[in-house]
């Protein structure tokens, strides 16, 4: 593999800061460039929160980006206050946290988010017309049968994938509180094949290993029909690796087709892992900034 050059332009302050969503306190990891620049709201994947993804926020931010990273409730630093959430309470996150954005820097306002983050991401750009362009790294419709591929449920489930989810509605109902651990519907050898990556999910003091059944069941029952009905009024660049081990490009196209908005565009990156934020940082930094600086 050659070796790339990762550069930062500007210098970055960092801080957190504790906000109120849905009356619960939530941690944001500010990455500061000047006040100023525009704003990237960042939405990070299962189990994770905005610092480990560290490196490539700061170099966001060091190329003239004020980087907002969300801890979505009772995720990262965020207090564990509330034990059953939903994805709506994450997409509230997002939310509130395009509040801030606006309030303390600017209302240049972007949306990105990676995996689990990239499907909020994409919810957000169909609720909230404040967000200038979205970001999504994967994207996924929970309807559509095909996304049995990215859990490691197996393929013939795709058949029987709406008894599936009435049956994790029913359980969701008697144990809402139930914790599923993560690696019971993901494969985390796809998430990563990194040993030392996985090393690090696992001994996160900050992870979140595993989810109530209510979380579960409100994902797979997640109305993202704002994808399709033309609710997103603003650009959708999805972010994606040709292959991506968890999300095959064959299921990323499929949804990609299916986005309604006035301007879309399917950015894959020549690569064979999921976590290319952490992994291919040197191949896909230039690459995202290069599209991040068109809606300055």
């Amino acid at each position: 593999m050659r070796h790339l050059k990762v550069v930062a332009h500007h210098s970055v302050e960092y801080e957190e800061v504790s906000i109120l969503s849905n009356n619960v306190p939530i941690i944001l990891s500010l990455w500061k460039s000047r006040k100023e620049d525009n704003c990237i709201i960042f939405i990070p994947g299962t189990a994770t929160h905005p610092l480990f993804y560290e490196a490539y926020l700061r170099l966001l931010a060091g190329n003239g980006f004020n980087v907002i990273g969300v801890h979505p409730v009772s995720h990262g630093k965020s207090p564990r206050i509330k034990k059953l959430f939903s994805f709506e309470d994450i997409i509230q996150n997002g939310k509130d946290a395009i509040t801030y954005a606006i309030a303390h820097f600017n209302s240049k306002v972007m949306v990105m988010g990676s995996s689990q983050g990239g499907i909020i991401a994409i919810a957000l750009a169909g609720q909230d017309d404040r967000i200038r362009a979205v970001f999504p790294h994967n994207i996924l419709i929970p309807q559509v049968p095909d996304s049995i591929e990215v859990t490691r449920f197996p393929a013939f489930f795709r058949k029987k994938y709406t008894l599936a989810v009435k049956c994790i509605n029913l359980m969701a109902r008697i144990v809402p509180g139930l914790p599923i651990p993560v690696s019971v519907y993901l494969d985390l050898n796809k998430v990563s094949g990194d040993k030392r990556i996985l090393q690090q999910f696992y001994n996160d003091p900050y992870g979140l290993m595993s989810y109530p059944l209510y979380f579960l069941s409100s994902l797979f029952n997640a109305d993202l029909s704002s994808i399709q009905d033309g609710s997103i009024k603003c650009p959708v660049i999805v972010l994606a690796a040709k292959g991506d081990p968890l999300f095959p490009e064959s299921y990323t196209r499929l949804v990609f087709n299916m986005i309604r908005a006035p301007y879309k565009e399917l950015l894959m990156f020549d690569e064979d892992v999921h976590l290319i934020f952490n992994e291919r940082l040197p191949q896909v930094l230039e690459p995202i900034v290069d599209k991040l600086k068109l809606f300055k």
